[in-house]
């Protein structure tokens, strides 16, 4: 019998963000789950109820059921760790430290085989604070880098900021992140937002996701050109995180864009953070949901084509992503008898 796999939320947000806030509102929401949870700045948060006994090795039982335990130099071993443990738990939360960048984190459980095999990405959420993240979102290349990889992105503190400051908050965060959900928030309060569960690696989400974007014509825009502007404040944002969306019609020739997508993603690895879309082979009945973090990707069968007409739709998101050189390679992929858009 396949062992279920456990699903794994990680809160990335810069300091001061609220994530230990947000990680204690989750702990009380959620009274029926069994929380693991790996603190990445561990002594220094105060999860509500405190620590009550050590459970094992660096790992502590919390008053709420929960266990938790430090993020250690080898993120690998922490997991075994727990895994080991006696405690039984059904889903995993990790808060990294402020200024981290989550990637390296996110692709471990994309890359890894055996981490694969016994966890599986429920969603990754930034929460951002409102007074300060248009200063910091200029300053601190982390932030943006966290928005940008986000499923879900949290605004809290936004009951300190005027409702036009949110707009424009809003307007920015969707510039860096076009994909994904966007929520008010205060004092962590999520009594009413979906966080847990929500299944934001999932085929269909990917799908989803990926469809809504190559829905849009950013023709017009060309990315807003990088930037928001305030009239009001004389501010300029200027960031070299975007996403860029592709459309075609027809088949990928399978083998090709396997050859062609590993060596990108490898030779890029520092500028490719996210990839996801549905994509068409020749020779093949099924869809396929493609999703890559970093270098590390992998496919997963969709529904069958049936007499639908075949399409190809991907989404990347990065830093100073060349459109165009994306668009004239991923043309070359596709089989002869296939047009594009």
């Amino acid at each position: 019998m396949k062992q279920e796999r456990i699903p794994v939320t990680i809160i990335t947000g810069f300091l001061g963000s609220g994530k230990t806030t947000l990680l204690n509102e989750l702990i009380k929401k959620h009274p029926e789950k069994k929380f693991a949870i790996i603190e990445n700045e561990f002594g220094e948060t105060g999860i509500d109820g405190g620590l009550i006994k050590a459970a094992s090795d660096a790992i502590f039982e919390l008053s709420s059921g929960c266990i938790c335990c430090s993020l250690g130099e080898d993120f690998l071993f922490t997991l075994e760790n727990l895994l080991g443990s006696s405690f039984e738990f059904n889903h995993l939360l990790i808060e990294t430290t402020g200024i981290a960048d989550p990637i390296s984190i996110i692709d471990s459980f994309v890359s890894g085989t055996t981490i694969q095999e016994r966890f599986q990405i429920d969603s990754v959420i930034c929460i951002i604070d409102a007074i300060n993240v248009e200063n910091l979102i200029d300053k601190q290349p982390e932030v943006r880098k966290q928005l940008a990889v986000s499923d879900l992105i949290l605004v809290n503190k936004s009951d300190c900021v005027q409702p036009d400051d949110l707009k424009r908050i809003t307007e920015l965060i969707k510039c860096i992140n076009p994909t994904g959900t966007v929520f008010t928030t205060s004092y962590g309060h999520v009594e009413n937002i979906p966080v847990i569960d929500i299944q934001s690696f999932s085929g269909k989400a990917i799908e989803q996701s990926a469809m809504s974007f190559c829905k849009v014509d950013r023709s017009e825009e060309k990315q807003k050109q990088s930037f928001i502007h305030n009239s009001t404040k004389q501010t300029i944002h200027k960031h070299d995180i975007c996403s860029v969306g592709f459309s075609f019609k027809g088949n990928f020739d399978v083998n090709k864009f396997g050859h062609w997508i590993q060596n990108y993603l490898y030779f890029n690895q520092d500028s490719i953070f996210r990839v996801k879309g549905i994509m068409s082979f020749d020779q093949t009945e099924d869809q396929f949901i493609f999703h890559a973090v970093r270098s590390s990707f992998m496919f997963e069968v969709g529904k069958p084509w049936n007499k639908e007409e075949r399409f190809s739709k991907l989404v990347f998101i990065g830093k100073d992503l060349n459109a165009e050189y994306l668009e004239a390679n991923l043309k070359q992929l596709l089989t002869k008898e296939t047009d594009t858009d």
